[in-house]
């Protein structure tokens, strides 16, 4: 392989969200950002810019355009256009807006990423929460309930995919209930998908391809933190292919930020130029993803937790092993730091980043067998 992913970074003392939040004995696995360096290529790009000492306005170029019309055709054999795109520094704010370009509630499931249960709320729309499936930890949207939930001033469905938390990459015939249950109810659905090429066991399915309602009524984010590791470099984009809900959500986005210099170069430089870096990163993601599987299965045979289709992101239920196995009990006895499951909708479950060192999930691994199985580590 071209690129290690093996190699320790020491991120303390860079004002980290992840690894300057707690204290130097927790181990961090909270935060969804990985540990790895990014692609030489993306710094490569940012580097070149820098070299040139005028960081005005700037617009974006044919070439970023050209870059990321070609990245969608590539990763997903589906052609699209620039003017069914809008650029964003970042998905969060946009999930705000995208709720208020028409009167009327959200519809979602839960658990979900916390932004797309809190951003509407914020923006000051009802959302309307409805379970997930959970048939033996394998999620699946409950058409029952959606119906039965739904009030016809309901406006939106707000979609996560690849599913944040639970790892859910929904199939086509999945998504294809969500646009007939959509088209019914004369619905747009919102879809976060900005862990899309996080891919393990199947070619991720952006919402606007799966039929001409979709197309016609979606807003599709996606963006370069997770998959490139660049959080902290804000870059994001809409894909809006029908004019007048494009139209909308720029008349409500105007005072969202766009873009600037570096995060257009950063963007190029992850989209166009590291392909290679994406394939080794996936290669030792899903080799992450199968060892915690199997450590969960094996060391902790009464823990719940779905396999993981898609993210870095691991959802588990250490509950038969501790009545009250949430973050704030394995920060205290185990000294790491997990999501609370209730920030997505469900206390009893934490959740895990994987996309780390395999040293460090080790470690991991070790501190939860010692709080949770310490008569047979006794033994």
């Amino acid at each position: 392989m071209s690129f290690n992913f093996n190699i320790p970074i020491n991120s303390r003392n860079t004002n980290s969200a992840k690894w300057d939040r707690y204290a130097k004995d927790i181990l961090p696995m909270h935060v969804a950002v990985m540990d790895f360096a990014i692609s030489p290529a993306i710094t490569e790009r940012i580097q070149n810019r820098l070299s040139h000492p005028v960081y005005g306005y700037t617009m974006p170029s044919k070439q970023l355009y050209d870059t990321l019309l070609q990245w969608v055709e590539t990763e997903f054999h589906y052609k699209i256009f620039a003017d069914w795109l809008v650029l964003l520094e970042g998905i969060v704010p946009a999930l705000g807006v995208s709720a208020t370009i028409l009167p009327g509630d959200v519809i979602t499931t839960t658990p979900n990423y916390h932004a797309l249960l809190h951003a509407p709320l914020r923006a000051g729309k009802n959302v309307i929460q409805v379970p997930l499936k959970n048939d033996n930890e394998h999620y699946s949207f409950d058409f029952d309930a959606l119906e039965e939930a739904i009030t016809p001033n309901t406006k939106f469905f707000y979609l996560c995919n690849p599913h944040n938390p639970v790892g859910r990459m929904y199939t086509k015939e999945e998504l294809l209930e969500v646009s007939a249950f959509a088209q019914k109810h004369d619905l747009i659905v919102v879809s976060d998908e900005i862990h899309c090429e996080l891919a393990f066991d199947r070619v991720h399915i952006p919402f606007y391809t799966v039929d001409e309602y979709a197309k016609n009524h979606s807003i599709t984010f996606t963006a370069i933190g997770k998959t490139y590791n660049m959080p902290g470099v804000n870059f994001a984009f809409a894909v809006i292919p029908n004019p007048d809900i494009k139209k909308l959500f720029q008349e409500k986005s105007y005072a969202l930020s766009r873009p600037g210099i570096f995060n257009q170069e950063a963007a190029i430089g992850a989209y166009a130029y590291s392909l290679q870096w994406k394939h080794e990163l996936l290669v030792y993601l899903r080799e992450n993803r199968d060892y915690l599987e199997n450590e969960l299965k094996t060391k902790f045979p009464l823990a719940k937790f779905p396999h993981v289709e898609g993210t870095y992101l691991q959802w588990v239920n250490f509950n038969a092993y501790h009545p009250n196995a949430n973050s704030s009990f394995f920060e205290k006895e185990a000294k790491i730091a997990f999501t609370n499951g209730a920030n997505f909708g469900d206390e009893n479950y934490i959740r895990i980043n994987f996309a780390c060192t395999r040293d460090t999930l080790e470690e991991a691994v070790t501190r939860l067998e010692h709080v949770l199985l310490p008569n047979k580590l006794a033994v």
